[in-house]
């Protein structure tokens, strides 16, 4: 059936069921743990030009969502595009970017170091 609420009608329906992510979002301080990150990790020489790198704070929240629902960098970065409660635990709703598989991979290796 279609409907000309349908959109509103489902937000209205996950907001009844609730959001496991942003339960996480109000029990965590993900802007604090992205400054500590910052404090320690260096993330290369920004002189030589290109992009500016994605912030930490969405980095770290990237990598919660791998640990909580276990994708390959692949599939995260195809659930990020596709899930809108990925999009909206992240910020990205309506951003152009978003941080593809090689950019999780190299991030985390960075983390790791």
């Amino acid at each position: 059936m279609i409907s000309l609420f349908a959109v509103e009608n489902q937000a209205a329906k996950r907001d009844e069921l609730g959001d496991p992510l942003q339960t996480l979002e109000r029990h965590n301080d993900f802007v604090a743990l992205a400054a500590a990150i910052d404090a320690q990790l260096t993330l290369g020489d920004r002189g030589r030009g290109g992009r500016s790198p994605y912030p930490t704070e969405l980095m770290v929240r990237l990598l919660v969502l791998q640990q909580l629902y276990n994708p390959s960098d692949d599939a995260l970065e195809y659930q990020v595009l596709d899930r809108g409660s990925f999009l909206r635990f992240l910020g990205l709703e309506r951003s152009a970017r978003v941080p593809d598989a090689k950019t999780v991979r190299v991030w985390r290796e960075r983390l790791k170091r």
